[in-house]
């Protein structure tokens, strides 16, 4: 009978963690239509998602196989290091970069790419938007800062169901 619970238990968690990855890179996409790219980024021709050390697996592939954001096909770039990192609309920063997020923050702190992390304190860091999850439910934290000095705008309907970051601009 314990087996059988701790059993249980195990595959909830399994289970639960799945469906927060999966949710967290669901919102990557949702949360790209609230928000304006510098012009400079408008007469692309796809909108590049990539991801930095890939910890989740095929999940960007099957929510992204054959989708549009801001009505332009989504191509995705899986990279090892910040150094492999071409053009791209959004930088999705996996927690598996931790330890290195100041150094990568600060290799693309003047371009235009909207960063986005499920690390703890990243948009205290100078990232750009965190996904997190608290009472579960997923939260966003959004350094406005960061973002306005990018020239990305983002449109007060997200803003007012994010947490929103003032005054924290620098990435130390």
């Amino acid at each position: 009978m314990k087996i059988i619970l701790i059993v249980s238990i195990l595959l909830s968690t399994l289970y639960s963690y799945q469906l927060e990855n999966k949710l967290k890179v669901l919102i990557i996409g949702k949360v790209a239509k609230y928000i304006s790219w510098p012009d400079t980024k408008e007469n692309q021709e796809e909108f590049v998602i990539t991801i930095l050390k890939n910890s989740d697996g095929t999940i960007f592939d099957k929510i992204y196989h054959n989708k549009k954001i801001k009505h332009k096909p989504v191509t995705l770039k899986y990279i090892d290091s910040i150094d492999e990192l071409e053009e791209t609309d959004i930088l999705f920063i996996s927690s598996a970069n931790n330890k290195n997020l100041p150094q990568i923050l600060k290799t693309i702190e003047t371009k235009e790419i909207f960063t986005v992390s499920d690390i703890r304190g990243f948009a205290e860091k100078g990232g750009m938007m965190q996904i997190y999850f608290a009472s579960q439910r997923v939260k966003l934290k959004i350094n406005l800062d960061v973002t306005q000095k990018i020239n990305f705008k983002i449109k007060s309907s997200l803003l007012r169901i994010a947490d929103v970051l003032r005054g924290t601009s620098t990435n130390e």
